[in-house]
């Protein structure tokens, strides 16, 4: 699979993936990440064990975002947490975007179809984010 890492500093901010090219079952996330991205390939019936997922308790500090472009593109510029530009990447169809921390500046093109999972609950913009000036992402 093609993984892009890109990094802030020393830090993993964000990971390109390329769906298309996954051959085998993997995490590429790094278990030490709040949020976690799988890619499953089955080649044959597969029969998965049944099970319950446990009450955890986890301390996750920052909002994690995936997106997934199903069709389209999207560019989007990587943002650190201090608004500094880290770097743009094009996001086209079956291609997944994880960003661990930080912000983006995110433009779709026409007839652009995708998903985003992120941690909850979501308690409002004004919880959640904090809006910066667009010139500020140049």
């Amino acid at each position: 699979m093609s993984v892009q890492n890109i990094f802030y500093q020393t830090s993993l901010i964000a990971q390109k993936f390329k769906i298309n090219e996954v051959s085998e079952s993997i995490f590429p996330t790094p278990n030490t990440c709040e949020f976690q991205f799988g890619v499953g390939v089955v080649k044959e019936t597969k029969f998965f064990k049944p099970h319950i997922h446990k009450d955890a308790k986890r301390n996750i500090s920052n909002t994690s975002e995936f997106i997934y472009v199903v069709n389209g593109k999207m560019t989007i510029e990587i943002l650190s947490p201090s608004e500094e530009f880290v770097e743009t990447v094009i996001i086209n169809e079956n291609e997944g975007f994880l960003q661990f921390f930080g912000g983006h500046k995110i433009v779709a093109s026409e007839n652009t179809r995708y998903f985003e999972i992120k941690q909850g609950p979501y308690n409002g913009q004004d919880f959640d984010k904090r809006l910066i000036n667009e010139d500020s992402s140049k």
